[in-house]
This record gives structure tokens, C-alpha cells and sequence, in this order.
């Protein structure tokens, strides 16, 4: 192998590894995510809407996190606010959300609701230390980041008189960005269980079931007496968790389809154990593990009038 191989092979890398995380390519992929995102989040924030003030205001018990790296001159941002003013803020991401989920001012909208949620999260939500608060802000940012309004939205019809008419190629960089962080929250949590001390038996899946999540079937399973099952279910969840996300990837042999029939019969299972709902949104969101051609050839097949060709009727 000479110098003038060598440098052939890494240009022609150089332009694969290019063309898989920025080229131009379909825009319908990204606009089915923001109408799942868009309308999951719409939900989760309008049922606290009756709880708002206890949670977030001076009429509550609030301790809002001052992150370290804010300089002292804007910590007022992150004061606790009285009840009259965080009804407009929380307002104001209502209906950011809300035109996130229809595609008017998609990217306004979408950067709107993350800085709500990054100040959200400062004010109250960091006392659960839940992951799924940061994949959501972090989704909210990947939107904004893209041209999720081009298809499926407001703005198409504004633009053409017909949801399902676009006029140009989106860059694909935002969808690998959410692929990637979706797997990497799926490892993130496998690989600490490989070493957290709860997790190396199956004590703390005992426990889970028992405590204020566990649902009525949880306790039913309880309540036949500790097994050693427990443990295998717990070895279960962290090969689950740590080798599933790779599945996702994998096209032949159809090991993407059993990585993510796992996945969905795994979030199914909590919910009904734990009443923990809120990763349910990853199932939706495991269509940005596909190419938007596969998307764009699949529903131009089975349902042509919602792929309409690039600006025409």
C-alpha cells in the first residue's frame, strides 16, 4: 500500500462520513418528529398546569439549583418567581409548544420551549435527577436546529396551500444528532448499572417494585416472596440496555426490527410495573434511526397522497 492509496482511502472516508451526517435529504423524517415531540411535551407540561404553583412559585416550597457556571449578575434569572409572572412564562411555553407541534415558527418555537425547559429544570426539576427532562431539552434543541417545519406543517400549507407539499432538502445532521443522543441515554444508563452497587443483584429491581412507583401488578408480583429471578431479571435489563442501542443500527438481518420490537415490549413493561411513562416518547422516536429515503420510499408506496413529489401537487 503506497502514500497515494493511503490518501485516496481517507478522502474517500473523508466524503462517506461527510455525506452521512450532514447531506441534504428528505424533510419528512424530522417533521413526524416534531409532531410526536411537539404534542408528547404539550401533554406532559399541560397536565402540571393545576400544580404549577406549588411546584415552581413563592406560593410553593422551591429550591431553585443555581448552576456554577452562571455569573453572579444574571442569578436573578433563576430566582423564584411569584405566581402571577410564572403564569405568563409557563404560558408562554404552552404556546410554544403548541406552534412547535403545528410547524408555525418551528424554529423560534422550538428554541422558545428549551430555554423554558433549561429554566424549568433550574427552578424545580432538578430535584428528581431525571434523565428524561435533559433528553427532552436536548430534542428541543435539535429541532430548533432543523428544518423540522418544511413538511407535515403550518408553514407548508402557509407556503403552498397543502400540508404535504415541500420545496427543498434539510440537512440530516439534527436526526443523527437525536439518533445518537438516543443511544447514548440508552448505554448511559446500561453501563452504570454495570457497576452501581444496587444494581449487581437483583435487590434493586425488588425494591423498585415495591416503592411509591410500582403499580398494582408490581405488587401483585411481590407479593409471591423474594426469588432468584429477580437477579436474572436485573442481568436481563443491562444486556438490554447496553447492547439494544447498537441493534438500532444494524440493518441485515433484520436486527434493527428485533432491537426495537425489544425496546418497545421493555417500555410497555415498565410503564405497567412502575407507572414510569415518560421515556414511552423514545418509541416513536426510533423512526430517526431509519434514512429519510427509506421513510420517504416507504410512505410514497403505501400512502402517496402524504409524500407528495418535491414541489408539485
Amino acid at each position: 500500500m503506497n502514500l497515494s492509496s493511503i490518501q485516496r482511502r481517507l478522502k474517500e472516508f473523508a466524503v462517506d462520513w461527510d455525506h452521512w451526517w450532514t447531506r441534504d435529504t428528505y424533510p419528512h423524517i424530522m417533521g413526524i418528529v416534531r409532531i410526536a415531540l411537539g404534542g408528547w411535551l404539550l401533554f406532559y407540561w399541560a397536565i402540571r398546569l393545576p400544580n404549577i404553583n406549588a411546584i415552581y412559585t413563592t406560593a410553593g416550597i422551591v429550591f431553585p439549583k443555581i448552576p456554577k457556571f452562571m455569573p453572579e449578575q444574571f442569578e436573578w434569572i433563576l430566582q423564584v418567581p411569584e405566581p402571577n409572572v410564572f403564569l405568563v412564562v409557563f404560558g408562554i411555553h404552552l404556546i410554544a409548544l403548541l406552534t412547535l407541534t403545528i410547524g408555525y415558527y418551528t424554529r423560534t418555537s422550538a428554541l422558545i420551549a428549551c430555554l423554558i425547559s433549561w429554566y424549568l429544570y433550574y427552578i424545580g426539576q432538578h430535584h428528581f435527577h431525571t434523565s428524561y427532562d435533559r433528553l427532552y431539552m436536548f430534542s428541543l434543541l435539535f429541532l430548533a436546529l432543523s428544518n423540522a417545519g418544511a413538511v407535515y406543517s403550518y408553514e407548508a400549507w402557509e407556503k403552498f396551500g397543502n400540508i404535504f407539499k415541500w420545496d427543498k432538502m434539510v440537512s440530516i445532521f439534527p436526526q443523527r444528532l437525536l439518533a445518537f443522543q438516543i443511544t447514548m441515554t440508552y448505554l448511559g444508563v446500561g453501563f452504570q448499572k454495570l457497576w452501581l452497587p444496587g444494581w449487581q443483584g437483583g435487590e434493586m429491581l425488588w425494591y423498585s417494585l415495591l416503592g411509591v412507583w410500582g403499580t398494582p401488578l408490581a405488587f401483585k408480583i411481590t407479593s409471591y416472596g423474594w426469588s432468584p429471578l429477580y437477579h436474572v431479571a436485573v442481568n436481563v435489563i443491562i444486556m438490554f440496555e447496553v447492547f439494544i442501542p447498537f441493534a438500532f443500527w444494524i440493518r441485515i438481518h433484520k436486527i434493527r426490527w428485533f432491537g426495537m420490537a425489544s425496546a418497545v415490549v421493555f417500555h410497555v413493561s415498565v410503564h405497567a410495573l412502575l407507572y414510569i411513562w415518560w421515556f414511552a416518547v423514545l418509541i416513536p422516536a426510533y423512526i430517526v434511526f431509519f434514512t429519510p429515503e427509506e421513510v420517504y420510499n416507504f410512505i410514497k408506496r403505501h400512502k402517496p397522497q402524504f409524500a407528495l413529489d418535491q414541489g408539485k401537487s
